[in-house]
Parts: C-alpha cells; structure tokens; sequence
C-alpha cells in the first residue's frame, strides 16, 4: 500500500525521500550552527498552511515569537496573515518544567488542529535534566506523544556530524533523520543536506548542495556533494 505522504514545501527535498515526509511521522533535522535548521522549519510550516492548507504549530525553545516571524520575512514567508488567520501558532516557550512543556505541546497541538508540528531547538531538551537516563525516558515518552497526535513533525537538533544524537529519539521513536551540514571548503562555505532515515521510503542517501538566499531555502536535488 502506497503510504500518504506530507510535502514539506522546501524545494528539491522532496525529491530526496519519494515526494515527501510520510504522514503522521517524526523527523529530527540534525546539524551545525547556521546550516539552515530554522529556516528549514519554517518553510515546512509556512507552506504546509499557506499552499497545502495543513495548520501548523511551531513550539520555539529558543527564539522569541517577534524574532521568528522577521526572520521568516527576510526570505518571504510572510508569517503574519497565517498567524490572524489561526493557520499558525508560533509560542514562545520560558517553561523549564518538561512535563508541562509535554502539556503545553498537546493543548496546543489539539486547540489549532494542527497537522505539522515544528519543535525547535531539541537541544534545549538537555538542560531540563540532571541525568541522562530520565531526559532519555522523558525525550521518548515525548516523541511517543507526538506520534499519536495526528502531527507529522520535525524536532531540531544542533549538533556536530560526529554527535547528532538526541538522547535515543533517532533510534527508538523517529521515523526519519535528517543531517543539515554547514562546513567551509575552498575558502568558501557550503551548506548540505541528507537524507539518512526515512521509514517506509526510498531515500537519496546521498548529499546534495542547499542554497539559503533572500528567496528562501532551495535543495539542489539533481546534483550531489562530493
């Protein structure tokens, strides 16, 4: 049976995982500072309300709401308009509570009838913790809720290419994982994307060339990174 997938809106991406995101499934964007991560989220809720007419939320962990939706002009995606429409919720959260972050995530989830969820940064999940053990079970009991929402999501987590993961969530509860890459050759810095885990898809597994400019975000999806 063919599965229903979610088109994320960002140029060239969903040609590397066979049209889209399946429905319903949890994806972390992994990567570096200033690959992108943001923006890619972003756009994944802009389009899903502008052009697909898919609600959405994004929860920020880290930026301010004003911030996001200036940012989001920068390249235009005018967030306002989805935002009076109540096509988009962005929040701002200051909460360090997890199990009312957990609450404030499902009320949210569930009062805009969201269909795509951005949470952005994951990272930000490690300083709600003392020890790794109960940020792991709390992180998956997290990702478990998120799955039975309805939403298809994507969760960001800033790290390094030799550590991207986010406490077991890639393993045990995503259904995909995306790497962003951010690093400086030839005197010139070039960013990437790929496609690493995508459950019940047929994905690139390889590299391609990610462009960030005043008319968004766009995937080079027919050419790779050596």
């Amino acid at each position: 049976m063919e599965l229903e997938r979610v088109k994320t809106g960002v140029p060239g991406l969903d040609a590397l995982m066979n049209g889209g995101i399946p429905k319903n499934n949890l994806v972390v964007l992994s990567g570096d500072p200033g690959s992108g991560k943001t923006i890619m989220c972003t756009s994944f809720i802009y389009e899903g309300a502008k052009r697909y007419n898919e609600p959405g939320v994004f929860i920020s962990l880290e930026e301010n709401r004003e911030d996001i939706i200036k940012s989001g002009q920068l390249i235009g995606f005018d967030l306002q308009p989805l935002i009076d429409k109540k096509m988009v919720e962005i929040v701002a959260v200051e909460l360090y509570d997890f199990d009312k972050l957990k609450e404030l995530i499902e009320d949210t989830i569930h009062r805009v009838k969201a269909k795509r969820l951005v949470i952005d940064p994951g990272v930000i999940f490690r300083l709600y913790f003392k020890e790794e053990l109960e940020a792991r079970k709390q992180i998956l009991s997290l990702g478990k809720v998120i799955k039975k929402s309805g939403c298809t999501a994507i969760i960001t987590n800033e790290a390094s290419t030799k550590d991207y993961s986010l406490f077991g969530l890639e393993e045990y509860v995503a259904d995909g994982v995306i790497i962003l890459s951010h690093k400086k050759e030839h005197e010139q810095f070039l960013r990437s994307v790929a496609v690493v885990k995508m459950r019940g898809t047929k994905i690139s597994e390889k590299a391609h060339p990610l462009i960030i400019d005043k008319n968004g975000i766009e995937i080079l999806s027919k050419r790779e990174v050596f």
